[in-house]
């Protein structure tokens, strides 16, 4: 037996399952593309921006508001019309398979039992009806939580999404924070089944890695 051959082995056994770990992480993220992101910083106002559509009875119903200093958040309240804040901005998920949608949420103080915030999407070329993402309930007040769900909205041209809340007074609502979308297999090559280069490489890289420490195991317990 090789003199080093032992402490090698148990230090690269010691890291073999974090280093493992770290190669499936980084293959799994490399099939995952950005789609959309809003994080609402971009100051106070009545108008939110970013290719957001609002449905509100004035125009602080759906809007930017402080989360801290120099971090805004998206306001969504009111009851007559409910209040509705929808990405209508063409959004294009064709060659994607599943959608993940992850945002941050929050009810507003005065929210309370039957009070409900709902996230749904559509197809924007057919006008389709919405359809479900998620619903939250409302009962303020309480810190923010996040959510992310993944659902079946790939290959389409334009995909519209919306958070909508159903309240019974005008100062109710939800605060909504740090929006993002990403997509699988967005890439020209996993379109037509073939792996990214990327994805490709990491996994031999992973499998070298663990014949590596297999041999080394080997050494050490013989």
């Amino acid at each position: 037996m090789q003199p080093d051959a032992v402490p090698i082995g148990r230090s690269m056994n010691k890291l073999s399952p974090s280093l493992l770990l770290l190669v499936v992480g980084v293959a799994t993220s490399a099939a995952a593309a950005p789609i959309f992101s809003d994080n609402f910083n971009r100051g106070a106002s009545n108008t939110v921006g970013n290719g957001w559509s609002e449905v509100e009875s004035d125009a602080a119903d759906v809007s930017l508001v402080e989360r801290g200093v120099g971090d805004q958040m998206m306001q969504v309240r009111d009851d007559d019309p409910l209040a509705i804040a929808s990405q209508l901005s063409g959004i294009s998920t064709l060659g994607y398979t599943n959608v993940t949608l992850s945002y941050d949420w929050q009810p507003t103080n005065n929210t309370e039992s039957g009070d409900f915030l709902w996230v749904e999407w559509r197809d924007g070329t057919l006008g389709a009806s919405w359809n479900a993402i998620a619903h939250h309930a409302l009962v303020g007040p309480a810190a923010f939580s996040s959510a992310s769900t993944t659902f079946a909205a790939g290959g389409l041209g334009d995909l519209e999404f919306r958070f909508r809340v159903v309240v019974n007074a005008n100062n109710e609502g939800a605060n909504i924070d740090n929006v993002n979308m990403v997509g699988n297999g967005g890439d020209t090559d996993q379109r037509n089944g073939v792996p990214e280069p990327g994805t490709l490489s990491i996994a031999g890289l992973g499998m070298g890695l663990a014949a590596f420490l297999s041999r080394r195991k080997a050494i050490r317990t013989a």
